[in-house]
Parts: C-alpha cells; structure tokens; sequence
C-alpha cells in the first residue's frame, strides 16, 4: 500500500467508525464502555468499606481508579506498537467508546411519550439515565431532566472523546471514556461514594473541561449571541462550573429555564436554575435541542479537523 493511501485510511477509518455509530440502530456492539462500568462497581464492593474513615475511602478510590485505567491503557498501547492496522483499530475501538445514538433514542422517546400527555411512561424511560430520584418528576421535571440528560450524556460520551481523540489519539480517548464510567459509577452524590468516588469525580471533570467549554461555545452560536455569551459565565452557580456553562448556555439558546433543585437518595439538593424562570422546556424547544446538538456535532469535527489531520500528517 502506498503512502497516500496508508494516509487516506488513517484519516478516514476512525471517522466511520464515529458516524457508523450515530447511524446504526440500537446496540450494534456490546459496548466497552459497560464492561467498565459493570469492572468499576465489581471493584467497589470489594474495596469500598463504609467502616473506613474518609481518608482510606478516598485512598482506596484512587488506587481502584488507577488499577483499571493503567492496565487497560498500557496493555492498548503496547498492542498498538505491534498492530499495522492501527487506523483500523482506531475506527473499531471509536466504535464502541462514543455514545449518541442511544441517549438521543431515549430523549426521542421520551418527548413522544410526554407530546402524548404519558408522563409517567416517560419518567420510566428516563429512570435509568439519571442519577436522580425520579418517582416524584412531573411532566415538566421530566421535560427538563431529559434535556440535561442528553445534553450532559452526550457532550462526555460523545463530544470529549472525539475531542480527545482528535486532540491526542485513541489511547486518550479510551482513558478518557473509562473515568466516565467510573464516575457514573461511583458518583459522589450517592453517599456510598462521597470519598470513594472523589478521585474519579475530580478527574472526570478536570479532562472534560476544554471540551464541554468548546461545545458551550458552538451552542452559544444559536439564538442571541450576546445573551448567550452571558450565560456562558454563569457556569461558577453549578457545582462544575464547565457543566454549568453547557446548561446555562443551552436554557438560554432555547428560552426555557433548566437546572434547579434536585432529590438524590431522598434528600433534596438545591442547585441554580438557569435561562428565563419559569418557561419550561415544551416539544418544540427539545426538538430544537436535538436539532443543535446536531448540528454542533458537525462544527464541532470541523474545527478540530485541523489538530487532527496535522497529528495524522506529522506525528
């Protein structure tokens, strides 16, 4: 194979492999990404004790964090040095670690069964993408949870590790989408792992800061630039001030207001409520939602198309 060609593969494989993923319906592979997940909650209940202090808690949780993520990383990229076919592998491996057909097949179904008045039906399909209590939800809780849903769901597990992935290689990526699912996993707002989980937290929201920063700022390009602008500063009233920023920016674009308080575990959390009070999101905005997540998808690869074509070409 010549080198053009060789350059061609390396270019074009992994971007089929991202939108092979957003294009096939349901679960075309078993994803790696619940293998993960289902390692880091096997891995908590044998070194997550409730009758450590917090100190040997979060001691425990970083040790538990880096015997997952070294082995994997390490053993991915000493195969690599031995693979040729490393565009292919890259492709397969994108694959299996982006994730936007599923959470935008459930929002989908979701704002039908509310368009429908079905809203207990609605809550039921959202239950298992959110951490938060759910029974209590009405239709307009259930409304704005599925638009904080989707839009937190797919800007880590599709916009960062594309982003970290064009910015620095599979290996990145797959470290990348890894912390994800342990910190899905052990999410500090559970009380089980408040100290467990802080390690993975922290890092999970250090790594996905640039990127949920650069989405934020493509969302801010849809609707009133200068009131978007400002909301884009309003991201320090959220707990991670880069989440903050994606739904403040995003209630803003769509004229509904998002964020508010919150139950986990049957205790009520206060969080900021963002964009205008009191006009909830209805059909219309959460089909616009889905809309500009869309097309931010396609400006988000156009502007990191350079870094990636010059990491192929010259590294």
């Amino acid at each position: 194979m010549d080198e053009s060609s060789w350059l061609w593969l390396s270019l074009s494989l992994p971007l089929l492999g991202i939108a092979l993923e957003r294009l096939l319906p349901g679960q075309t592979l078993a994803r790696l990404s619940s293998g993960f997940a289902w390692l880091g909650e096997h891995l908590a209940t044998k070194v997550n004790r409730s009758a450590n202090g917090p100190q040997q808690q979060r001691l425990a949780g970083s040790i538990a964090l880096l015997s997952i993520v070294l082995p994997i990383s390490l053993g991915l990229w000493l195969f690599t040095r031995l693979n040729p076919l490393t565009a292919l592998l890259d492709g397969l491996l994108l694959f299996c670690l982006v994730q936007w057909h599923a959470p935008m097949h459930r929002f989908q179904q979701i704002t039908q069964l509310l368009n429908k008045q079905q809203h207990q039906n609605a809550r039921s399909q959202l239950r298992p993408w959110v951490l938060r209590d759910c029974e209590q939800l009405s239709a307009v809780g259930v409304a704005k949870a599925s638009a904080e849903m989707l839009l937190l769901r797919l800007a880590a597990n599709w916009f960062a590790v594309v982003f970290w992935f064009m910015v620095g290689g599979i290996i990145p990526a797959l470290i990348y989408r890894i912390i994800v699912e342990l910190h899905y996993s052990w999410n500090p707002k559970l009380s089980q792992y408040r100290q467990f989980g802080n390690s993975a937290s922290r890092l999970y929201h250090l790594l996905s800061w640039l990127p949920f920063r650069l989405l934020a700022r493509i969302i801010s390009l849809y609707g009133n630039w200068k009131t978007n602008t400002q909301a884009l500063s309003q991201g320090f009233r959220w707990p991670y001030s880069a989440s903050g920023s994606l739904i403040s920016v995003t209630a803003s674009s769509l004229q509904s207001e998002l964020g508010g308080p919150r139950h986990y575990q049957q205790q009520k959390v206060e969080q900021a409520r963002f964009g205008p009070m009191q006009q909830y999101p209805e059909a219309l905005a959460l089909d616009r939602l889905a809309l500009k997540l869309n097309m931010s998808a396609l400006l988000y690869l156009l502007i990191l198309s350079p870094i990636y074509v010059a990491r192929i070409v010259y590294l």
